[in-house]
């Protein structure tokens, strides 16, 4: 019975799957032995101690981190325990930026069991140019290491490097970490570094300069040549510096496109992704390529937020449309919409249709007796002696909605597409160009008769009565400060509301006063339209679509597709799945100049 019962545990044990064995091993002491040459070339000589730990896997290969990929594995060679292995090969488990060979270990060393290994190699242009001294070459180097996951304990590290006897001592210098010892020995000499008690999971950095006169030659290098090898090697930065042009891509495109276009910008992203981390010369290229697409990006968008008029029956040769207002003149004109919304605020200041409740920021009132429907509205006005424009009643209903808040705060992008709509359609049938002249040439002759007027109280006059046209000239600031330098100052009277001074008064602080408007009419007028014009955007008052391409039709193709082979996917049978996953290979990092590691 109990044979039986054996041979059944037996059997079902032989059916059973093998437990995988993991490598995991211990490295006592590590020694590593660099000789430079004269040909800029060094030589490693590793000596390397393994305690394969119980119940792991047997240590059968070695995975020995290079410096770079430049290497000619004739010029390599191994042992262990003083018998000499062969079949080394490029490692399959080390992939770029990190590089090295695999050392194929017979006999393996078994669980419980410790073994050294001796590893040489000769690398060629490891020695470069020292940049901060013309006299000297300079080395830097870590020895290789392993995965986290397989070291155990810790390990005593020592790193020699050998230069000839006729090299002096006093004149070998350090970078970064500083010699434990310098060596005087038979026939050359050695400067050395010990790191007790370390790990063998990561780099050690170490980095010598010396007297070259000795040395054939030395790797040369420039700044750029530099720079361009950190690059190269820095897979972090390269990393962080990938994550920014992927950000400043999807802003780019999806600006440029006024937020369509997804089906193409996740191709788009995948194809990038895979480039920049295949070739860290693309990823630099793209630095500034995606410069040069913002650069012309922007212009396409800042020409197109400024083409805002929708399209206008206009008549080639036909008549001229007279009779328009400032900020109607403005539309056509096509100025920014912060300048048209100030030229329909001050003119209903002027016309007492509004008045100034506090001037920075801009903030204005309804009158009680405006404070009616549109229909009574325009017979108070009437009997008044002046004129309520169509588009001038949403923008008295809009105030009237919200007392006491700043223009620049309101919402009045309705009551600006009503402006631009209502314009537009009264251009309908008449020649746009020639009655865009025909306003240019009244603006041209308003400042002309201004600045004629000699008399400051005509003057005044005449100001007040044409601002909105004398506004309308792009370099209007530059005219009232000319004036002013001269010793006329104008005073808008008709900005003067129920709580504004009678009369100027002058700065006493930091923020402006109704002194500093009188002073100076521009710098105050210009100060308004900048605030208007953050709110006053074409794309965001709706005139215009965002972006400069618009993919929403391959976006809507797309998604059907997607939908429909959703759906078609759904009525099919499905069967039952498995898990899988990849392995983390290496825990290395890599490292400029120096021997990569993270191997098994």
């Amino acid at each position: 019975m109990r044979a039986r019962t054996l041979l059944v545990l037996l059997a079902v044990a032989a059916c059973l799957p093998a437990v995988a064995q993991e490598w995991s091993f211990s490295v006592p002491r590590m020694l590593l032995e660099v000789t430079p040459n004269p040909d800029a070339s060094v030589t490693l000589d590793y000596t390397v101690e393994f305690h394969c730990n119980d119940g792991a896997h047997p240590i059968d290969v070695v995975d020995m981190g290079l410096p770079h990929n430049d290497w000619d594995i004739s010029n390599m060679s191994a042992s262990i325990d003083g018998a000499p292995l062969s079949g080394i090969k490029t490692s399959t488990y080390l992939k770029p930026p990190q590089y090295g060979v695999e050392v194929p270990v017979s006999p393996a060393i078994q669980p419980g069991e410790t073994g050294t290994l001796k590893f040489q190699a000769t690398m060629p242009n490891m020695v470069f140019q020292d940049t901060t001294n013309a006299a000297l070459g300079s080395l830097q180097i870590t020895p290789t290491w392993w995965g986290s996951q397989y070291v155990t304990g810790t390990t005593d590290l020592y790193i020699v490097v050998y230069l000839p006897d006729s090299v002096n001592l006093d004149e070998v210098l350090y970078r970064k970490v500083q010699f434990d010892q310098k060596l005087q020995l038979e026939g050359r000499k050695a400067v050395a570094w010990e790191f007790k008690g370390t790990r063998a999971d990561g780099e050690h950095m170490v980095a010598v300069s010396f007297p070259k006169d000795w040395m054939e030659r030395v790797v040369r290098q420039t700044a750029w040549g530099l720079a361009w090898k950190w690059w190269t090697e820095n897979t972090g930065a390269r990393i962080l510096v990938g994550i920014g042009l992927l950000v400043a891509f999807s802003i780019w495109f999806f600006g440029l496109t006024g937020g369509t276009g997804t089906c193409l910008y996740i191709p788009l992203l995948v194809v990038l992704v895979i480039l920049w981390a295949a070739s860290p010369t693309l990823e630099a290229l793209a630095i500034p390529i995606l410069v040069l697409l913002w650069l012309v990006g922007g212009k396409a968008l800042a020409k197109k937020k400024r083409s805002y008029l929708p399209p206008i029956e206009s008549v080639a040769g036909g008549e001229i449309k007279r009779g328009l207002t400032a900020p109607e003149a403005a539309v056509i004109l096509e100025r920014p919409l912060g300048e048209v919304l100030t030229l329909a605020i001050f003119g209903m200041l002027k016309k007492g249709l509004v008045e100034m409740h506090q001037e920075d920021p801009l903030t204005v009132t309804v009158p009680q007796h405006y404070q009616v429907t549109r229909g009574a509205r325009r017979e108070v006005a009437s009997k008044l002696g002046t004129v309520v424009r169509g588009y001038e009643q949403p923008f008295l209903d809009a105030i009237m909605a919200e007392p006491g808040e700043p223009v620049p705060e309101l919402d009045l992008s309705k009551e600006m597409r009503n402006l631009v709509k209502v314009t537009a359609e009264r251009m309908a049938g008449f020649d746009l160009e020639r009655s865009k002249e025909y306003y240019n040439s009244i603006v041209y002759e308003a400042w002309k008769e201004a600045r004629l007027i000699g008399d400051v109280e005509k003057r005044d006059d005449y100001v007040n009565e044409n601002i909105g046209w004398l506004m309308l000239d792009p370099g209007y600031p530059r005219h009232f400060h000319s004036w002013r330098s001269s010793g006329y100052n104008y005073s808008p009277g008709w900005a003067r509301g129920p709580s504004a001074p009678s009369a100027p008064a002058v700065t006493t602080g930091g923020r402006t006063t109704f002194g500093d408007v009188a002073a100076s009419f521009a710098g105050w007028s210009e100060n308004v339209a900048g605030r208007m014009a953050s709110s006053m955007d074409p794309v965001s008052v709706g005139l215009v679509e965002g972006g400069v391409v618009n993919l929403g039709g391959m976006d809507k193709v797309g998604f059907e597709a997607l939908e429909s082979m959703a759906k078609s996917s759904g009525s099919s049978g499905g069967g039952g799945g498995g898990g899988g996953g990849c392995a983390c290979a290496c825990a290395g990092c890599a490292c400029a100049c120096a021997c990569a590691g993270g191997g098994r």
